[in-house]
């Protein structure tokens, strides 16, 4: 990577990082206007459990994902940017699976035992789809990044934001009238419409790479690649 290319990548996704900030300043005002205090603070108990189920789910993948397809590029091996694609998703795809399971069953003990209040089970519950989502978007965000194409993760970021501003409105005011746990879970569930839209948004410009197919022989390269799989 020239030093050129990385200044340029710094600063694309210094920008995406300066113009969410902005949209996630005004996606709280919103909130806050229509969930008003009570909703707001049901929402900021489960955010915690929503940044850490993240954190566990990417579990530093898109930087070692990131490494690995670059030397492969750099070597023009295509069938080992393939390898690393498919043993990271089956990875991420194992993780976001225990990961949802544990949540689910760990939601009830979090809302009343750590967090102290049962309302924040539905805030809580409305995280568990986000998991998935972002075991796939992080593969894929390594994937652009170990190709110097700091674009589509940039662009997914800010589009993330730009969802959640759209829709935060419309998902508080159709759980509102259920009462106001219901209102949180559904500001809690524009975040995860967000991180849909960007995944939407990653997978499209990733079908674009027609030289890489993942769907085809995906089992078998999984029990190839134990190499790969002990690299990252």
């Amino acid at each position: 990577m020239t030093r050129q290319s990385f200044l340029k990548g710094a600063f694309i996704l210094m920008i995406a990082g300066f113009i969410t900030k902005i949209l996630g300043f005004i996606n709280r005002i919103v909130m806050a206007r229509i969930l008003g205090e009570e909703g707001v603070g049901l929402y900021m108990m489960a955010v915690p459990t929503f940044i850490l189920a993240i954190t566990l789910t990417q579990i530093g993948l898109p930087v070692a994902i990131a490494k690995f397809v670059a030397e492969a590029e750099a070597v023009n091996d295509k069938q080992r940017v393939k390898k690393i694609l498919t043993v990271s998703l089956a990875v991420t795809s194992v993780i976001s699976i225990i990961l949802t399971i544990g949540i689910m069953f760990l939601t009830p003990i979090l809302a009343k035992t750590l967090l102290t209040d049962e309302r924040t089970y539905y805030p809580l519950m409305a995280i568990l789809p986000v998991v998935p989502v972002i075991a796939v978007s992080s593969v894929l965000r390594g994937y652009f990044q170990g190709k110097q194409n700091m674009k589509p993760s940039a662009y997914a970021q800010v589009l993330e934001q730009v969802v959640r501003i759209t829709i935060i409105a419309i998902c508080i005011q159709l759980f509102l009238p259920y009462g106001i746990e219901y209102a949180a879970a559904g500001a809690m569930l524009s975040a995860v419409l967000g991180e849909v839209a960007s995944l939407l948004f990653l997978l499209t410009l990733f079908q674009r790479e027609k030289h890489l197919s993942i769907r085809s022989g995906f089992f078998t390269t999984v029990k190839e690649s134990k190499g790969t799989f002990y690299s990252l």
